[in-house]
């Protein structure tokens, strides 16, 4: 009867030991979380101060950590990004980010709209969305990759006429560091423009696709970038189709932004049925028309889906020996 006893002690102190070992690892555990949170929400206004220095401007509204227990993420009511020098501003609704504890270095986020888009030498734009996605894989400093999508892209002017623009079924964008390069990709699907902006014509949904690599790319989130003058890099590929069909451009080649902030290129560009194009663009440019059916004449004796070079001197477009209009300097 004593063994019973004992073992019965042992065992009510065993339990109580389990016990109290999973209380103490759950106020570790939560200790360390908030800890983390707290180290969070203070590296982030630490980020935001340094950003706000010469003619930038950052802002995310009230940062707070949420996420408790097994999640760890960012939330601001609204963000905002400002740059005084080159003009540009973006202003948005609430952001949301998440983590898992195990991997916070794999995030991804939501972000609220509308938001307000203003550049030099265009009118202020609204954007907004059904749905905007973003997933970032991150390092101790940059980035390394950065994905979002949007579904049901909607943009109008930002004035009192609230005039539509374009929608896009969807858009995407994705960066990445390649060494100290700098690939991108954007991807719209069915991108339409609003005929009020093509004298009354409605034009067809258009699929396009960016693949471009930006020398030296990295440098350019650096606080110190001062534009993209001097930079160079390669169009891999940049197509634009009619939606559904193979009517379209395919354009590939090297291109560089010269320091006075011309640009030179040497591309070539792909026309798959031309005369289907030429269509297209003679309803979007009229006074253009008589110029463009020239030029799709040529095309027709090369097949229906000829190749072409595309030279940029110092802004200059040339198609062969053909001018066919300039491209003014960039920032």
């Amino acid at each position: 009867m004593p063994s019973r006893k004992r073992a019965r002690r042992s065992f009510s102190r065993r339990f109580i030991l389990f016990a109290l070992f999973i209380v103490l690892a759950i106020l570790t555990y939560t200790g360390v979380w908030f800890y983390a949170a707290d180290t969070l929400e203070r590296r982030t206004i630490t980020a935001i101060e340094n950003l706000n220095v010469g003619h930038q401007r950052a802002n995310c509204e009230e940062p707070t950590a949420r996420g408790y227990p097994f999640r760890i993420g960012l939330f601001c009511r609204s963000v905002f990004y400002e740059d005084a020098k080159s003009g540009v501003s973006v202003s948005a609704g609430a952001f949301r980010s998440a983590a898992q504890v195990y991997q916070p270095m794999r995030t991804v986020g939501e972000l609220d709209g509308p938001a307000r888009i203003a550049t030099p030498y265009l009118p202020a734009l609204e954007a907004s969305w059904e749905n905007m996605r973003v997933s970032a894989r991150l390092t101790t400093s940059l980035p390394e990759r950065i994905s979002s999508e949007a579904r049901n892209v909607v943009l109008t002017l930002d004035d009192e006429s609230r005039q539509p623009i374009a929608r896009a079924e969807a858009l995407q964008g994705h960066t990445r560091q390649n060494g100290s390069d700098l690939d991108i990709a954007l991807i719209a699907q069915a991108f339409t423009i609003d005929p009020g902006l093509t004298n009354g014509s409605a034009i067809p949904a258009i699929d396009g696709e960016l693949l471009l690599t930006v020398e030296n790319g990295v440098s350019l989130a650096s606080i110190e970038a001062t534009g993209l003058r001097g930079r160079s890099g390669k169009i891999e590929n940049l197509s634009l189709k009619i939606a559904g069909g193979d009517s379209g451009l395919m354009l590939k080649g090297p291109i560089r932004i010269a320091d006075n902030g011309f640009v030179d290129a040497e591309l070539r560009v792909t026309v798959n049925e031309p005369e289907r194009i030429a269509q297209l663009v003679g309803e979007i440019l009229p006074d253009r028309r008589d110029e463009i059916a020239g030029i799709t004449a040529g095309l027709a004796n090369l097949g229906t889906a000829p190749t072409l070079p595309v030279n940029i001197r110092q802004g200059r477009v040339f198609v062969g020996f053909l001018p066919l209009g300039s491209i003014p300097p960039v920032q």
